[in-house]
């Protein structure tokens, strides 16, 4: 197998380990690979790639020494499979010293702070974007074009309470709300699944990544999760975008343009089952957010980073038996309300600057 660079950060993670054990598999060698903290784990992987570039980046020092790692290379595909906005910092240095890289993106907060900023940095240095989340990946063979299109839907499986009617979301239980009925997820990841927020999340995504007019997005419920965009065009036609619910299948996107992977065996399930097709329309009042939707929709790019940032907060609230589930949607709109913070953002910077700020204010 040809060697290329790959760097992975988030290697520990649920993402991050089923990708190095495909290329261990394979013997695919990675260059690098970063953790937060879980410098165990951390050290297991890395003999299984064969890395020997490996930080954990809680740690003050060896943060430093991965931007000194960040400077010393280029990179063919670089995962970004960790969490939080404070990876536009790396982003920026690989941007400064990478051209025709891959730059394959898991990271909803990277994202959504970047917004618009960072697929233009991306895209004037000559470097490609693959969004890997199931719904925008869906749409990246596509690539629609805003002209064009009439309406863009992603989908949401309903989560745990979608499907029953009969729960009153004011006494939900917290180990209700993290028992999601298709996969597991991390705490914050459930809790966003559970209420929708984790829809307007990824519309705010979709917008930014494609450069999509907001108002023309939305959202149906797929209960088997095998649909994740459907894209209605201005012609009338309809392009309904799917596949097997294996994150294998977007991860491995970045390696199969580098590499001749083969026949996948990934267990597909079957293509054709009626029940994967079908397809309704939200309609369910105990959720708030969703029928703020259209409000949501006129938020600007900091008032996006504002309503992220709120949510973490509100999870923070919720966790600790600060407020119960249900009051989630109040606690963010009561601090959108309260947040008069007039800001220009312009560059990455600016936007890790605000969102300190923010932090420093609110939390």
């Amino acid at each position: 197998m040809i060697k290329k660079k790959i760097l992975i950060l988030g290697s520990t993670g649920k993402l991050g380990t089923s990708l190095i054990n495909f290329c261990s598999k394979k013997n695919i060698s990675i260059l690098g690979l970063t953790c937060y903290s879980n410098k165990k784990k951390l050290s297991r992987l890395q003999k299984k790639v064969n890395s020997h570039n490996n930080y954990a980046l809680s740690n003050s020092d060896e943060k430093q020494n991965f931007i000194k790692f960040l400077k010393s290379y280029t990179f063919d595909i670089i995962y970004f499979l960790d969490y939080g906005s404070y990876s536009l910092k790396y982003l920026d240095i690989i941007l400064i010293n990478n051209t025709n890289s891959i730059l394959a993106i898991a990271n909803k907060e990277m994202l959504i702070a970047g917004g618009s900023i960072l697929r233009k940095r991306i895209s004037s240095t000559n470097n490609t974007l693959i969004p890997l989340d199931s719904e925008h990946f869906s749409l990246f063979r596509l690539f629609p074009n805003n002209n064009e299109i009439k309406k863009i839907y992603i989908t949401a499986s309903g989560g745990p309470f979608y499907f029953k009617k009969n729960i009153n979301l004011d006494k939900v239980s917290f180990k209700s709300v993290l028992k999601h009925p298709k996969w597991k997820m991390g705490i914050n990841n459930s809790i966003d699944s559970s209420n929708f927020i984790n829809k307007i999340l990824e519309i705010f995504e979709l917008s930014a990544i494609y450069d999509i007019d907001i108002r023309k997005i939305d959202f149906l419920i797929s209960k088997e999760a095998f649909i994740h965009s459907c894209v209605i065009f201005k012609d009338n036609t309809i392009s309904i975008n799917c596949f097997s619910n294996n994150m294998l299948i977007p991860l491995l996107k970045p390696m199969s343009i580098l590499f001749n992977l083969g026949n996948l065996n990934l267990n597909i399930k079957d293509n054709f089952n009626v029940n994967n097709f079908k397809l309704q329309n939200f309609n369910d009042s105990r959720f708030k957010i969703p029928l703020k939707l259209n409000k949501i929709k006129k938020f600007n790019h900091s008032e996006q980073i504002n309503f992220m940032i709120f949510n973490n907060l509100a999870h923070i609230s919720y966790i600790k038996g600060d407020i119960s589930y249900n009051k989630i949607p109040d606690f963010i709109f009561n601090k959108m309300k309260s947040c008069q913070i007039k800001v220009n953002l312009k560059s990455f910077h600016d936007i890790l600057k605000y969102i300190k700020l923010l932090e420093k204010k609110y939390a």
